[in-house]
């Protein structure tokens, strides 16, 4: 059951979240809503003036979960491929269109590549100091704002032709097939789209490896294979110091599968890329028969839809990757999920404003306790991956956090990275 913290007659007041017990508590964008275990602190929400600031350029880069991107060459005008100029201005328009809808944007917290792992990320600009984080959230976003499955529903049961596609619609379709849909048809939209000014900021190509052509996966996953075998070698040569050093002579046995177990690699680093290979080949035909679905759905109306399964394979990715958590539950939450992931952090909390607006808001904290901010610091969210295992993170984010338990099993060849390239 979710529960929402009502506080009335008390002018600016809004709920953060700090302790544990969120796991119960998940929006379908994987928020968090108060709870007696967790919610700690009362603060006011600030006022909402608009404010024009000029965010971050992206640098032209290409990284093993994008390797596709250039060759695929099929990304629309509105995917998220701009230049440099055209970018602050898209980003700025972000900012501005969650402002004139009741959102609000701390003014020293820019998108930026200037982040810690590379990626586009929420830095600030300038220092956020424990009395500006105390008087209220550095990102807002009111629910009207959220793309989940009601907003995908009542967007696009409208633009089909029968009353039995719309049915269909919305009660054959899972969670992310809905979403997936509502944006391929927003994106294809272009110019016209309520949702432009997220849309266009979205990667031209998601990070899922699933989306990646049969030659760039092989190459990912001979990377792999390479590392993988690299760090057992260091492990072994460091079981084998370790020994010699604690019975005053070398040991081989049980060292080399001691070594494989350490990096994750007990069958092997062959058995383990035929594991991931095959995983992938599994998501290909899952997403696909997905998208396949929702065309048959749909019917007739995917022409003036301009629906294809290749829209929809990207919408899919675009969803997967950014919707938090790993339950089947599926939202895209604008520029919030623009964030990094930091498991010291907390996921977007779900509150009531003081004007009774349901709204997400992110805060800086880390441990629990609010952290203030210095200049080129990040502000990270959590992407609630702890219940995950590192194929499933791979599968869904294009990276493994190292706070994963076994994140080893990857092979360190994954890099912990945020899903958008810079």
């Amino acid at each position: 059951m979710t529960i929402i913290l009502h506080f009335p007659n008390r002018s600016g007041l809004a709920c953060h979240s700090f302790g544990q017990g969120y796991w119960e508590n998940r929006s379908p964008c994987g928020a968090i809503t108060p709870t007696a275990a967790s919610a700690v602190t009362l603060r006011p929400l600030p006022a909402l003036p608009i404010r024009h600031h000029c965010f971050g350029h992206r640098k032209t880069t290409i990284t093993i979960t994008t390797a596709a991107a250039a060759a695929a060459g099929t990304a629309r005008s509105v995917s998220g491929s701009c230049d440099a100029v055209a970018d602050d201005v898209q980003q700025d328009a972000l900012r501005r269109w969650i402002q004139d809808h009741g959102g609000f944007v701390h003014e020293s917290i820019s998108v930026t590549s200037a982040t810690q792992c590379g990626s586009r990320g929420l830095v600030a600009n300038a220092a956020i100091g424990l009395d500006q984080l105390e008087a209220g959230s550095l990102v807002v976003v009111p629910r009207a704002l959220h793309l989940d499955n009601g907003a995908a529903v009542a967007a696009v049961c409208p633009q089909l032709g029968s009353g039995t596609r719309q049915d269909a619609f919305r009660e054959q379709l899972g969670q992310l097939q809905q979403v997936a849909c509502c944006l391929a048809v927003e994106r294809a939209k272009g110019s016209e789209s309520f949702w432009l000014p997220y849309v266009r900021t979205l990667p031209g190509m998601p990070p899922n490896p699933w989306l990646l052509t049969d030659a760039d996966l092989a190459e990912v996953l001979e990377e792999m294979t390479e590392v993988a075998a690299a760090r057992t070698e260091q492990v072994e040569a460091g079981s084998t110091t370790a020994e010699a050093g604690n019975s005053g002579r070398v040991t081989s046995t049980g060292t080399s599968e001691a070594a494989k177990a350490a990096v994750g690699w007990s069958a092997g680093a062959v058995g383990c890329r035929t594991k991931w290979a095959a995983a992938v080949e599994a998501a290909r035909r899952r997403y696909g028969g997905m998208a396949a679905e929702v065309l048959e759905v749909v019917g007739a109306d995917r022409g003036q839809l301009r629906l294809d399964e290749e829209g929809l394979m990207w919408a899919l990715g675009q969803v997967v990757s950014r919707s938090l958590g790993s339950g089947r539950s599926s939202g895209l939450l604008p520029l919030i999920d623009m964030a990094n992931h930091d498991s010291a952090a907390r996921p977007p909390l779900m509150m009531l404003d003081d004007q009774d607006r349901l709204v997400f808001a992110v805060t800086s904290i880390r441990g629990g306790e609010l952290a203030p901010l210095e200049t080129g610091q990040e502000l990270f969210i959590s992407y609630q991956a702890e219940d995950m295992s590192p194929l499933q993170a791979w599968l869904k984010w294009g990276f493994v956090p190292h706070t994963i338990p076994c994140s080893e099993a990857a092979g360190g060849w994954v890099p912990s990275r945020r899903r958008d390239p810079a």
